[in-house]
């Protein structure tokens, strides 16, 4: 569950694009992946996956 609800999975693959597409950029501006904001979107970013998936297998 994110956002106190159920989120779809189409919704959830929009987002993860988003997400995954920031990350990227944020790597490319801090040039370290070490750097704590790149840590923090990372994780986000993990955690969807992790519901991406979750629902991914009840489907």
């Amino acid at each position: 569950m994110l956002g106190g609800g159920f989120m779809k999975r189409d919704e959830l693959e929009r987002i993860l694009r988003v997400k995954k597409k920031e990350l990227a950029e944020l790597v490319t501006k801090k040039n370290n992946l070490k750097d704590r904001e790149v840590y923090n979107k990372s994780r986000e970013l993990d955690r969807l996956v992790v519901e991406y998936m979750r629902i991914k297998a009840e489907s």
